[in-house]
């Protein structure tokens, strides 16, 4: 192989490794621990049949971080952000394409146990954790302010 195509292919390799846009790892320990949560979500799901676990995404976990922070920031809770957005604007803001997709939002709940206990007794946010056509997450917190965002990629 010529020196010119043995480069070529070396940095192909690793062009290969480098992260799509929105993917880069992030510090997800900084808000949460993301193994506490996976295995909450995951062990609620279990009960009802669900037995692959979530994955985590750290595109997902750009999103659920960014409306944590927003909200908490601005003392809100919703859905909207402060700018207007949507939770589809946050994805793809996060560079992540999906099928589908579902957000939960709490405030007030001092740990990761309690705020999934507290999303079960809702049927709309227990709806969006038992949703079997999800498979990754991102969960953030900020204070007392948690956002989960569940999704399945295109």
């Amino acid at each position: 192989m010529t020196p010119r195509i043995l480069a070529f292919v070396l940095l192909s390799a690793l062009a290969a490794c480098a992260p799509a846009p929105g993917t880069e790892r992030l510090s997800a320990g900084a808000t949460v621990d993301i193994a506490s949560a996976g295995t909450q979500l995951s062990a609620r799901r279990a009960t009802q049949g669900m037995i692959r676990p979530l994955i985590h995404s750290p595109a997902l976990q750009a999103a659920a971080q960014a409306q944590a922070d927003d909200l908490h920031r601005s003392g809100r809770l919703g859905h909207i952000g402060a700018d207007g957005s949507t939770l589809t604007d946050r994805l793809q803001r996060a560079g992540y394409s999906a099928c589908t997709s579902a957000e939960n939002v709490a405030n007030g709940t001092p740990d990761i146990r309690s705020t999934v206990a507290l999303w079960m007794d809702s049927p709309d946010h227990r709806a969006n954790i038992l949703n079997p056509q999800v498979t990754q997450f991102g969960f953030a917190g900020t204070g007392e302010t948690w956002v989960l965002v569940l999704a399945r990629p295109c």
